[in-house]
C-alpha cells in the first residue's frame, strides 16, 4: 500500500483551524489595549480571547488523536536524524503550548475569583471564595503572558521551518499539510 502524499483531511483541517484560533487569540488580547479599561470594547476583546483559548483547548485532544491515528506521509527527501529530532522537539513545543496556555489562562481566572464560564454569558463554574489568591493569580497571569510572548518565537520558528522546507530544501513538508 502506498502512503498518502498528504496528512488526513481531518488533521489538515484541525491544523489550519487551530492556526486561525491562535492568531485570533493573539489579535484579541493585543487589541484590548486599544480600548479603555472597563469599556465594553475591551471586555469584548478579553472575552473573545478567553473563548478562543477554550476552543483551542477543546480541539487539541481531537488533533492529538488524529495525529496519532493518521498515517504520516513520508518526507521526500527524508530528513537527517538531527533534523528529524529538531522537528519532533518543535512539534512537542507547539502542542505543549496548545495545552498549557489555555489551562494557565483558566487557572488565572479561577484563582483570581472570576470562575470559568462560557464567555459572553453569566454561566460560570463557581470557585470557592476560600481558594481565591489574588497574588497567585497575578503570578499565573504573568506566566501566561510570558509564555504567550515566548511562543511568538516558537510559532515564528515553525513558520520559518515551513518556509525553509518549501523554498530552500524544496521538499514536500509544506505540501503534506495544505
Amino acid at each position: 500500500m502506498t502512503p498518502a502524499p498528504k496528512y488526513s483531511a481531518t488533521l489538515r483541517t484541525l491544523h489550519w483551524v487551530m492556526f486561525l484560533l491562535v492568531a485570533l487569540a493573539y489579535a484579541t488580547i493585543n487589541l484590548r489595549q486599544a480600548f479603555e479599561r472597563g469599556s465594553d470594547a475591551r471586555l469584548l476583546m478579553v472575552e473573545s480571547h478567553f473563548l478562543l483559548g477554550m476552543l483551542v483547548l477543546l480541539l487539541v485532544v481531537p488533533r492529538l488523536v488524529a495525529r496519532w491515528r493518521s498515517p504520516h506521509p513520508p518526507m521526500e527527501p527524508p530528513l537527517s536524524a538531527h533534523l528529524r529530532i529538531g522537528a519532533h522537539l518543535g512539534h512537542a513545543l507547539l502542542y505543549a503550548f496548545l495545552v498549557v496556555q489555555p489551562l494557565l489562562g483558566m487557572a488565572c481566572r479561577l484563582v483570581g475569583g472570576r470562575g470559568i464560564g462560557l464567555p459572553f454569558t453569566s454561566a460560570a463554574i463557581p470557585w470557592p471564595a476560600a481558594w481565591v489568591d489574588k497574588e497567585l493569580a497575578g503570578s499565573l497571569e504573568a506566566a501566561h503572558e510570558w509564555l504567550g510572548t515566548a511562543f511568538y518565537w516558537v510559532i515564528g520558528l515553525h513558520v520559518a521551518a515551513a518556509l525553509w522546507h518549501a523554498l530552500v530544501r524544496r521538499d514536500n513538508a509544506l505540501r503534506r499539510m495544505v
